[in-house]
C-alpha cells in the first residue's frame, strides 16, 4: 500500500512539473518499437561515428549511461519502491550528472530533489531540496562554466492553476536564487549572457519560447503560445546562434522563414488527438530559431513520440531520444538515422569530449 501511495504521488508531483502524462514504469530499457516514422535511414549501426556517452531515462524511475554506438546501458540510479529518477543533464566537462531525485518521506509525502552524481553513479550529492512538498523540481541543468546547477520550481496556486520560476544553486553548495519567474525548462547559452525558457498558458494548455539576460532581466518573446499545439526542450546551439526545440503540431500562425499551413480541424489538440498517426502521443518533430527570432527552420519530419534532444559539441548533429529508440540528425542534409532502440518517455543527454 506504502508503494502505491508512493507511486501516485510521484507521478502527481510530475504532472505538476511537466503538465503532460507520465508513462506506466517499465521493467526494461528495450522496447517493442511502433510503426516507423517516414524519412528515417537505418544503415549498419557500425557506420556511425559518435565519440562521447548519452545519459537518460526512460520513464521508469530509472537513469541509464550508454556508449552511443558500441556500448551497452549501464544503470547510474536504479529506482525503488521508495524512489524515482528523472531528468538527467551532463555537467560540461561529462564528469558528472544532475538528476531529479523522487522520494518517500517517513510521513508518507513525496520529496523532490535535484541531486549530482560521478557519470559512473558513485558520489551522489543533494544540490536543492524544496522547503516542502508542495513544491516541485523539475529540468536540471549545468551552467555553461560549471559553477551554476539551473532547475525549475513550480508550486500550486488558487488563480492560475501553478507557479513556476527558475532557480539556481552554486554548485558547491548553498542558497537558491529566483532567476525569473513564470518561467521553466531552462538552458543558458554557451557564453552564460542568455537564458531560454518556456511559459505556459493555463487557459490554452500551450506554451511559448521566451528568452531573457542570465540575470531574468529584458525577458522577450520569440515564439508565441498559440503556434503549435506544444513545445519542449529548448537549447541553445554550440555557437549560441541558434535554438533548439521541440514542437507538436504544424505551425498554426506564419513565423519567419516558414510557409504558414493551416491545422485541418480546430481546436488543433483535438484534431491531433482524433487523427494521430502514432497511438502512443502527439506527433512532434525538431526546429530551431534564429535568438533573435527572424528564422524558423523545421528539421525534421518524421513525427516523433516524446522526443528529447541534445546538440554535438560541433553543432553538426542533434541526437534525440523517444518512445521508439535513439536517433541522429545530420543537420547539413536533414537525414534521420536510427542509433538503436533503447527508447523511452524521459529526457536525455549528450556529452562529448
Amino acid at each position: 500500500m506504502r508503494n502505491k501511495i508512493f507511486a501516485i504521488t510521484v507521478i502527481g508531483i510530475l504532472l505538476l512539473a511537466a503538465c503532460s502524462s507520465q508513462p506506466e514504469p517499465n521493467s526494461t530499457i528495450q522496447r517493442a518499437p511502433p510503426q516507423t516514422p517516414v524519412n528515417l535511414v537505418n544503415p549498419p549501426v557500425n557506420t556511425l561515428e559518435l565519440p562521447g556517452k548519452f545519459v537518460f531515462a526512460p520513464g521508469d524511475g530509472s537513469i541509464w549511461v550508454q556508449d552511443p554506438v558500441k556500448g551497452q546501458p549501464q544503470p547510474i540510479f536504479t529506482p525503488s519502491p521508495e524512489t524515482f529518477g528523472d531528468a538527467p543533464h551532463y555537467s560540461p566537462d561529462g564528469n558528472r550528472i544532475v538528476f531529479v531525485r523522487s522520494s518517500l518521506t517517513d510521513e508518507g509525502r513525496a520529496k523532490n530533489e535535484i541531486y549530482s552524481v560521478a557519470a559512473d553513479g558513485s558520489d551522489s550529492t543533494v544540490m536543492a531540496s524544496p522547503p516542502n512538498a508542495r513544491i516541485a523540481f523539475n529540468w536540471p541543468t549545468y551552467s555553461p562554466d560549471g559553477k551554476w546547477v539551473y532547475y525549475t520550481a513550480v508550486r500550486p496556486d488558487p488563480q492560475k492553476q501553478q507557479l513556476s520560476e527558475i532557480q539556481r544553486v552554486p554548485v558547491t553548495g548553498g542558497n537558491a536564487e529566483i532567476i525569473i519567474d513564470d518561467a521553466r525548462a531552462v538552458d543558458v547559452s554557451p557564453d552564460g549572457s542568455k537564458i531560454v525558457f518556456m511559459r505556459f498558458n493555463y487557459e490554452t494548455f500551450t506554451a511559448g519560447l521566451w528568452l531573457a539576460d542570465a540575470d531574468g532581466k529584458n525577458a522577450r518573446e520569440l515564439l508565441n503560445d498559440q503556434v503549435f499545439v506544444t513545445i519542449a526542450a529548448p537549447h541553445f546551439s554550440p555557437d549560441g546562434q541558434t535554438i533548439l526545440f521541440v514542437a507538436s503540431g504544424p505551425n498554426t500562425r506564419p513565423l519567419p522563414g516558414v510557409s504558414f499551413r493551416t491545422s485541418p480541424c480546430e481546436p488543433q489538440l483535438l484534431c491531433f488527438l482524433a487523427h494521430s498517426a502514432y497511438a502512443n502521443g502527439l506527433p512532434w518533430d525538431l526546429w530551431t530559431v534564429t535568438t533573435d527570432g527572424s528564422k524558423f527552420t523545421q528539421l525534421t519530419k518524421v513525427g516523433s513520440d516524446s522526443p528529447w534532444p541534445a546538440w554535438s559539441r560541433d553543432g553538426n548533429q542533434i541526437a534525440f531520444f523517444d518512445t521508439s529508440g535513439m536517433y541522429l540528425l545530420d543537420v547539413p542534409s536533414r537525414v534521420v538515422t536510427l542509433i538503436n532502440r533503447n527508447g523511452g518517455h524521459g529526457i536525455f543527454d549528450w556529452t562529448q569530449p
